[in-house]
């Protein structure tokens, strides 16, 4: 049982380790306003809690976004990580919740993305309408008309704080999901058999 014990903390620690590392892999998409950039650091946490249970996810997501508080100093007052963190945890607690509870494992895995995907988009759009797109203007020195008028730049469509959440919030945190759901299936069907032997 401590050997278990032992082994689940150092593969979590890895896990915590790899999220950080990959918060810096990070790309712009086409037609996005610039703050907006595809990351994969929620893929450890996935892992983590499609082995161990949503808690082991949310502690992945919890440490890489301290570590990256706390070795960065962006001057962000936490902003960033905190959106991070509800994001990733998020997508992993209820990607992980329905992977559990389908019986057809074949699908499982995509349902359960699917909906952790969703869930993603849906409070990221609202957390960003009413928390961090209005934080981040007030960090930056600006405000949220400021804000709105520097993401048309990327699309003209952008007029309002509503319309920057439904033409680039939501629609970049779907896209967002999709790509690691995509890019951890083949990863965990890799070493899920080395993981529980």
């Amino acid at each position: 049982m401590r050997g278990t014990n032992v082994k689940r903390t150092a593969l979590l620690s890895l896990l915590s380790t790899i999220g950080f590392l990959l918060m810096f892999v990070e790309m712009p998409l086409p037609g996005f306003p610039v703050f907006l950039k595809i990351g994969v650091s929620e893929i450890p946490a996935l892992i983590g809690a499609i082995l161990f249970g949503p808690l082991a996810g949310v502690a992945v997501e919890l440490i890489k976004n301290i570590l990256h508080f706390l070795l960065t100093n962006q001057g962000g007052m936490a902003v960033g990580e905190l959106s991070n963190f509800i994001a990733g945890s998020t997508f992993v607690v209820t990607s992980v919740f329905f992977i559990r509870k389908i019986q057809a494992k074949k699908v499982s895995f995509w349902v359960g993305t699917l909906a952790g995907t969703v869930a993603m988009a849906i409070i990221m759009s609202v957390a960003n309408y009413f928390i961090f797109i209005p934080a981040y203007a007030y960090l930056m020195g600006s405000s949220v008309e400021g804000m709105v008028q520097f993401s048309q730049s990327a699309n003209a469509g952008i007029t309002s704080l509503w319309t920057l959440i439904l033409y680039a919030i939501l629609p970049f945190n779907l896209i967002k999901g999709i790509i690691e759901a995509l890019i951890t299936y083949p990863i965990y069907n890799r070493i899920r058999p080395a993981m529980q032997s």
